[in-house]
């Protein structure tokens, strides 16, 4: 029989795992990926690791000048943000951020993209603040494919300043859409956003309004914030084939089942909440997205291919 181990004899890590190769140090004889506190902190690119996953260094500058209560929102945000789980929990985080930012219009949501890498249509969209009209039109006038700081985020995914993305606007229709977005109020603002790799799909979330230079303050708070929202709306656009190759929203597949009971536009707005005018700009979004001409179609199409839920 071997003699035991001394206390001042020691086992090398090859060894070690010669005799048990299930045990792995954390990080072997790659130095390259050994990081100390200070390192934490060190605003120098990080090594990429073996596996793939890139660290996020924590971003001590983004919280060094807030106030204690400003700290406490954050920390109620990325205790809410990491305990989310549905659409609704981030509508309900978005509306926190928005306190902190002091930003009255928020909006986010998920935009299906063209193989290309370009928008092709929304999959689904949180309004927390945004009004109805400016909406309207921006569906209407189908906005999002000349919208300049949504194209810039869809394919930089860097966040966008609006002030300063509005003035690269060129073609005609970027300049039209410039003068109507200014014509609402939304002459400033900061715009963000992910792209879900693989699947087509890619998160937003845009703050407009208040004082310009408190929004951008916050652009790094809310970039640290962006991949925890973005896992759940992700995570949230698992609908139907149909459903999701069409790009109905929540929102107007809630107006189709109420089409679906025979309501009209009026007992929807009464039902959901929501203006008569809203209920009619959901309905024409349908038609467009289902192509057809009518709610009668509209209702066979969703039903044909099992767009409803099973009864």
């Amino acid at each position: 029989m071997s003699e035991p181990l001394g206390l001042n004899q020691c086992v090398s890590e090859g060894t070690l795992q010669e005799e048990f190769p299930f045990i792995r140090q954390g990080g072997g004889k790659d130095t390259s990926h050994e990081h100390t506190f200070q390192d934490l902190h060190d605003s120098r690119p990080r090594h990429q690791s073996p596996i793939g996953i890139q660290r996020r260094r924590f971003p001590v500058e983004i919280f060094a000048d807030l106030t204690k209560r400003e700290m406490q929102r954050v920390l109620e945000i990325l205790h809410y943000s990491v305990e989310a789980t549905t659409g609704d929990d981030v509508y309900q985080v978005l509306q926190l951020i928005q306190r902190v930012v002091a930003c009255p219009r928020v909006i986010g949501g998920v935009a299906q993209l063209n193989p290309k890498g370009t928008f092709r249509e929304f999959n689904s969209v949180i309004n927390v603040s945004y009004s109805n009209d400016w909406l309207y039109t921006y569906g209407r006038n189908g906005y999002a494919s000349v919208d300049p700081v949504l194209q810039s985020v869809l394919s930089t995914f860097k966040t966008q300043e609006w002030e300063q993305t509005y003035k690269k606007a060129s073609s005609p229709k970027q300049l039209e859409f410039v003068e109507e977005a200014r014509s609402y109020g939304l002459t400033h603002g900061i715009t963000t956003g992910m792209l879900e790799r693989g699947r087509g799909f890619a998160t937003f979330f845009s703050f407009a309004g208040g004082d310009s230079g408190d929004t951008n303050r916050y652009k790094g708070l809310i970039e640290y914030l962006l991949p925890y929202l973005h896992r759940i709306l992700i995570a949230n656009t698992h609908t139907p084939l149909d459903n999701r190759v069409k790009g109905l929203s929540p929102r107007e597949m809630m107006v189709l089942a109420w089409m679906k009971q025979g309501k009209t536009n009026w007992e929807i707005s009464r039902i959901i909440g929501v203006s008569e005018r809203t209920v009619r700009f959901h309905v024409e979004g349908i038609f467009m997205k289902l192509d057809v001409g009518s709610r009668t179609q509209a209702v066979a199409f969703a039903m044909e291919h099992g767009l409803f839920p099973n009864p």
